[in-house]
């Protein structure tokens, strides 16, 4: 008896060292997981320079994206060089349910128009007819929706309405559409255009204003877009993109019941995973005809980034200069990057003046 309390002593003292180290020892768990609030089916933060994801889930499951679907629609149109012409709204332009633009047969609109009327007020009707007015039939459109989407290299991602109308295979990832607006930030026409809170535009001859559905644009800074959707099948999804400084990312969360809130606290998680790092030298650069042999050449700047370790500077400036050389003149270039990508470009200058001497 007296044996096999010990033996269950022993075994009770093991079992609490064991939890004692294992505690003292284990990898440390996210600050942020009792308290980052993340609702959605499937979410995905990225940087908008690399596509590199900060934080996410289930960013790669197929889900149906709702509106957010407008955004390949829009570019399309941004890209078609088109924007400037008249489109004269048919009856079978006119088919879709859902939100609407107000469009009715016979009006006349500019196709620039009809995208503002798919970025700001989500119209499932001006999607249709940008569709219609570009390829012939939604159908066609479709196609190179599709063809595009595959040059962004959007694989797990079949298209099949302009206006993201709930169809059996209509479906993306979380991270198919980051690397989607990725590609759409790049055109200025749509970067112009998806920022806007209110709008108006000319439809019939006629003004009407129209209101961004995107309440973020009003009450997160730097946030410049992009796209709001939901369909019963969809739930709520939402595409934004917020830039601080240097750094642009872009947040997707498809089927949350909570997006708002969501993108709020990502973003603010998510800019904090990025460090400051202070970018300055001075070094000296030889003058020929000068009062002196060389001058001081300096510039400092900082940057953002996820790992101070991966970023590189490189340098490019002239071997020697002429005289005279004036403080302040621009020498050379500095280029910053971050994983290999470019994120910033500083002046090399001058830091003092020198006289030609005959």
């Amino acid at each position: 008896m007296y044996m096999w309390v010990i033996f269950l002593l022993r075994k009770w003292i093991c079992t609490l060292l064991c939890a004692v180290l294992f505690c003292c020892f284990a990898a440390p768990q996210p600050a942020f997981s009792a308290e980052l609030h993340d609702s959605a089916a499937a979410c995905v933060v990225v940087d908008a320079a690399d596509g590199e994801i900060v934080y996410g889930h289930d960013a790669y499951a197929r889900r149906s994206m709702a509106s957010t679907t407008k955004i390949m629609t829009c570019l399309l149109a941004c890209e078609s060089g088109r924007l400037g012409e008249t489109v004269k709204i048919t009856k079978a332009m006119l088919t879709s349910e859902g939100s609407s633009a107000g469009l009715k047969a016979g009006d006349t609109v500019t196709l620039h128009d009809l995208v503002v009327a798919m970025l700001l007020a989500s119209g499932n009707d001006a999607a249709d007819a940008a569709a219609i007015y570009l390829a012939g039939s939604i159908e066609a459109f479709a196609e190179q929706m599709n063809a595009r989407a595959a040059l962004i290299g959007m694989h797990a991602t079949t298209f099949v309405t302009p206006s993201g109308l709930d169809a059996d295979e209509h479906m993306t990832t979380a991270y198919d559409m980051a690397l989607l607006t990725m590609e759409a930030l790049k055109n200025p026409v749509f970067v112009s255009l998806c920022k806007l809170q209110r709008a108006d535009i000319t439809l019939g001859g006629e003004k009407v204003t129209l209101y961004n559905h995107n309440k973020l644009l009003s009450q997160i800074e730097g946030c410049s877009g992009v796209k709001t959707g939901y369909t019963k099948k969809s739930g709520r999804c939402l595409v934004t993109s917020v830039t601080r400084g240097h750094v642009t990312l872009i947040c997707v969360t498809l089927n949350d019941p909570d997006d708002w809130q969501d993108h709020t606290g990502l973003y603010d998680f998510c800019f904090e995973q990025y460090k400051t790092v202070k970018v300055e030298e001075s070094f000296s650069v030889n003058v020929v005809g000068g009062a002196v042999d060389s001058v001081l050449c300096v510039y400092s700047g900082e940057v953002c980034v996820r790992d101070p370790q991966q970023l590189e500077i490189r340098l490019y400036y002239y071997p020697f200069l002429y005289a005279p050389v004036k403080k302040g003149d621009a020498i050379g270039t500095v280029l910053c990057y971050d994983n290999g990508n470019q994120i910033m470009e500083l002046k090399i200058t001058a830091g003092e003046s020198v006289n030609y001497v005959r």
